[in-house]
């Protein structure tokens, strides 16, 4: 079984299902991703074959609200002449790419190859997430927009999939019949050992516990704001607390900067608050290795999330053994029961996230029963492993699928359009 995972990034979500795909008998992975990172893929030498395409410098029209669809109908048109030539060259026999970004949009309908598109989130959703910033005509024309693009590509797929139920709700109900559910998977990384000399290391100096805050980005989607109220109240009680924030200071994901007068997210939260920088220990998003040292600094850590078909880093945290107190909204209720695995709260209620950090705090023996089960979940139901066998599972049924006849009908004429094909 020859398939392509299809990407713009590297190291990616697809990186460790393919390795451990490749890893099992009868099956042969590669990666098709842009050449600008070549050099990364040496330096690193992944146990899988890498490809490379490139985009056409063209220039794009401009117009903001559909530049989602430009970009992802270029790139996916690199993206398929690319895979004509490994397809010419090895065989193909199946195609999963990241259908947000235009990977599938093409590959079925030129080189009849069964194809899986993924999927996050099937829109903008999060910049409808949160009442203070609603999302304005710009955003709901740029929503439309790439839900187009994503809703095209899995109609021209064989399948779809998705890293929780909450996303495939999402779609419109005469798409879900192709949409499977399979999150990706995580890896237990091996126990901190001495955890003061941890801290030590990464610069956090002090006996006091430390309560952590972590993802991507610092911004509304993600609750900052709400951590940064919780941390008022919870150094009220605990004056000898650190907050630990591991994040870039940017917005991505929201339109909360179009409200905020030039200011980033991360000021304007520790603004209403009357905080400083000086209050926390900041640090920037480390890649997997570090970021896994700084959770398994943590005695507990906050997701106030508002919006997400997932989120890396929760799973990331309890894969760590840290205590989770995460937000009951989007995805968080699949992977967390309620005061077993984690703690599930609303949003917005900071002072209720303070009171749940600060009662893990006084009680050490819930919030080490806590990281046990939190590990225990991860091995159990969202290892690598497992994931890996959820994807050949639904790669194989894409295969049938295609064979079967249940695609497109203008699928598999001959185009004569594309290199190599």
């Amino acid at each position: 079984m020859n398939v392509v995972f299809v990407h713009p990034s590297y190291p990616n979500q697809f990186t460790g299902i393919a390795n451990a795909l490749s890893r099992k008998r009868g099956w042969e992975c590669a990666f098709l991703v842009d050449r600008a990172f070549t050099g990364q893929i040496r330096r690193d030498k992944p146990p899988v074959a890498y490809y490379g395409y490139g985009e056409e410098a063209s220039p794009l029209s401009g117009t903001y609200y559909t530049r989602c669809i430009e970009e992802g109908a270029r790139r996916g048109k690199a993206i398929v002449e690319a895979l004509a030539h490994i397809h010419a060259s090895t065989g193909i026999d199946a195609v999963v790419g990241h259908a947000s970004f235009g990977a599938t949009l093409f590959v079925r309908e030129i080189l009849a190859i069964p194809v899986v598109s993924y999927v996050e989130l099937p829109g903008y959703h999060p910049a409808f997430c949160r009442d203070e910033f609603p999302g304005r005509y710009p955003q709901s024309l740029m929503d439309v927009a790439l839900r187009s693009l994503i809703h095209s590509s899995v109609i021209h797929s064989d399948l779809c999939v998705v890293p929780s139920a909450y996303a495939r709700d999402l779609f419109p109900p005469e798409l879900r019949n192709k949409v499977r559910v399979r999150m990706e998977g995580f890896a237990l990384p091996p126990p901190a050992g001495d955890r003061e000399a941890l801290r030590r290391e990464l610069g956090i100096t002090g006996n006091g516990p430390v309560i952590g805050f972590a993802g991507r980005t610092l911004e509304a989607v993600r609750g900052f704001d709400v951590f940064v109220r919780a941390v008022g109240r919870i150094r009220a009680v605990r004056p000898d607390a650190h907050f630990l924030v591991v994040g870039d200071e940017t917005s991505i994901y929201g339109n909360e900067a179009s409200y905020l007068g030039g200011a980033s997210f991360k000021q304007h939260a520790l603004r209403q608050e009357g905080m400083e920088d000086e209050e926390f220990i900041f640090r920037p998003f480390v890649p997997h290795d570090q970021f896994v040292r700084y959770l398994q600094a943590m005695d507990v850590i906050l997701f106030p999330l508002f919006e997400g078909a997932a989120n890396w880093g929760l799973f990331e945290a309890m894969a760590a053994g840290v205590p989770v107190i995460a937000s009951r909204r989007c995805f968080i209720p699949e992977v967390i029961e309620d005061g077993r695995d984690g703690i599930l709260l609303d949003a917005a209620d900071a002072e209720g996230f303070a009171a749940a950090a600060l009662a893990l705090l006084e009680d050490s023996a819930r919030a080490e029963a806590m990281s046990r089960a939190g590990r225990q979940k991860i091995a159990r139901s969202f290892s690598v492993e497992r994931a890996a066998s959820g994807y050949a599972a639904i790669i194989r049924e894409a295969i049938r699928r295609h064979g079967s006849g249940a695609r497109n009908p203008y699928c598999g004429r001959e185009r004569g359009i594309c290199p190599a094909a």
